[in-house]
């Protein structure tokens, strides 16, 4: 198998463009008959400039859609035809409230499904999550009295308890991240 393009090519934007459903994702979001204005944008098209944020170096949605008229592969890969008529940072915001999370899991379950159809059930897999041990530093910036340095809302009973219990937590290790690596270390050593 080959690399993959660049992020934010128009190679890389074609290559996954028919990974996305546009009449499934337009079925999850249906339309009511109302009177007045109509939709300029459907909710394919909305999504795809939405994940324009993602997949481009514009890493901002306001900088995506003032970007968008000059950059035809977007707009391409969005299915936007008209650089005149493009969708704003307003629409973009109103589309991201209109997205609700049973929605979100809808739409990575179906975009996920031929990934994990592909993949060999009988393959290994090992999930190693960050569990970084760093101190907080949530005494910092608390208001302390003037002479004695200690916190004003504190007795030094309570200081001292939550020290020895700060103590004992730092020691801890994550031990789905020490499990992993365990794993690793007997698969290739």
């Amino acid at each position: 198998m080959g690399t993959l393009p660049q992020t934010g090519t128009s190679a890389f934007l074609d290559l996954l463009s028919p990974y996305l459903d546009d009449d499934w994702i337009n079925d999850q979001f249906p339309r009511k008959r109302v009177q007045g204005r109509h939709r300029l944008f459907s909710p394919s098209q909305l999504l795809r400039t939405n994940l324009l944020a993602l997949l481009t170096p514009a890493h901002s949605y306001n900088l995506v859609a003032q970007l968008l008229p000059e950059n035809r592969s977007w707009r391409h890969f969005a299915h936007l035809p008209n650089k005149h008529r493009c969708p704003d940072a307003k629409m973009l915001q109103q589309f991201r409230l209109w997205l609700r999370p049973g929605v979100l899991r809808r739409l990575n379950a179906h975009l996920l499904r031929p990934l994990l159809d592909g993949l060999d059930p009988e393959r290994k897999t090992v999930g190693i999550m960050d569990a970084t041990d760093l101190p907080a530093a949530a005494n910092s910036f608390k208001k302390k009295t003037k002479g004695t340095g200690r916190h004003l809302e504190q007795p030094l009973e309570l200081e001292a308890l939550k020290a020895a219990k700060a103590d004992g937590s730092s020691a801890t290790r994550n031990t789905l991240c020490v499990c992993g690596l365990a794993a690793l270390k007997t698969r290739f050593c």
